[in-house]
């Protein structure tokens, strides 16, 4: 059967910490069975069909936080999990606009010096066969780029998208060929039950871009082989004078199997806007969310998280 998936890769560059630009998210939508091991070819016409007009939203829709994560509730409610103080935090609205905190912290950081939780950021959930919500998300040890930090990726458990148990290390960045950085991970559930995790990579072969891992269990990952998106349109000098050609943005690709993307597209293109993540809301329109600093200086950030919506044209 020649039946096609289609994936939907959001790329940003913007501007990072510690003079890099790494910022990466992708959304997937399986909606049609893909057999197993087979290719697909690029289809155009599948490509048309998602031909979008993007517009800012108004507002703000977090205050206190950004690097969101967007997740729609069986309840119609939207549950955006995002970094804030102390950790991965969350907050739940009915129309995915007005944002209501929610008490605690899911994932809390390790106040220690050098441990590899010290920070926690980026993260993605799977909804598990038994109802259960998986988290993975970067661990890190420290602040700054690639040869400043160690990040890694890792996991945690929960019943209900609010207490979460952590599992431990899911990607060793020291160990698995990406240079001691495995950073903003994206996981999807395939239609054959097993895990992909797309993250930004320290390998040389990805140059500064994308590369994926796969699992039967969710827990225990193997690399895939070669780069998702290769390039430096992910790791880029802070100097502007290095990078005139790449402009600050969100954009697009698309893959029919998960594994090669192309036709890059425009979506944002905005200074000080970050990390974005995108939802379908319905059949005509998806919105995505997306940290921005609005402090405007250099050293002194002002995160929040925004959104703008794209409908069908």
């Amino acid at each position: 059967m020649n039946i096609k998936i289609l994936i939907i890769l959001i790329i940003l560059i913007g501007l990072g910490i510690g003079g890099f630009f790494i910022f990466k998210k992708e959304f997937p939508s399986e909606e049609k069975e893909t057999p197993l091991g087979e290719e697909i070819p690029p289809s155009a016409e599948k490509a048309e069909e998602l031909n979008l007009n993007w517009q800012e939203d108004a507002g703000t829709r977090v205050s206190d936080g950004s690097v969101p994560y967007v997740y729609k509730l069986k309840d119609g409610r939207y549950r955006l999990y995002y970094c804030g103080a102390g950790g991965i935090l969350s907050a739940v609205s009915p129309d995915g606009l007005t944002f209501q905190k929610e008490s605690g912290v899911r994932i809390a950081m390790v106040f220690q010096s050098g441990n590899q939780e010290s920070i926690v950021c980026d993260p993605t959930i799977v909804e598990l066969p038994d109802g259960k919500i998986r988290m993975y998300y970067k661990g890190s040890n420290g602040s700054g780029g690639p040869g400043e930090a160690l990040h890694k990726i890792f996991s945690a458990i929960s019943p209900d998208g609010l207490d979460f148990q952590k599992e431990g290390l899911r990607i060793d960045s020291e160990n698995t060929g990406d240079g001691g950085w495995a950073s903003v991970p994206e996981a999807i559930r395939l239609s054959d039950g097993r895990i992909r995790i797309y993250y930004v990579s320290g390998d040389f072969a990805a140059g500064g871009g994308i590369m994926s891992a796969i699992s039967n269990d969710g827990l225990n990952f193997q690399k895939e082989t070669g780069a998702r998106v290769k390039g430096l349109l992910l790791v880029i000098s802070l100097d502007p004078r290095l990078s005139p050609y790449l402009p600050r943005g969100i954009y697009s690709y698309l893959s029919q199997d998960g594994l090669n993307f192309e036709n890059r597209k425009v979506i944002l293109q905005k200074d000080g806007a970050y990390d974005p993540t995108i939802i379908k809301i319905d059949s005509e329109s998806y919105r995505i969310y997306y940290g921005e600093d609005i402090g405007g200086q250099l050293g002194q950030p002002n995160v929040v998280t925004k959104s703008l919506i794209g409908r069908l044209k």
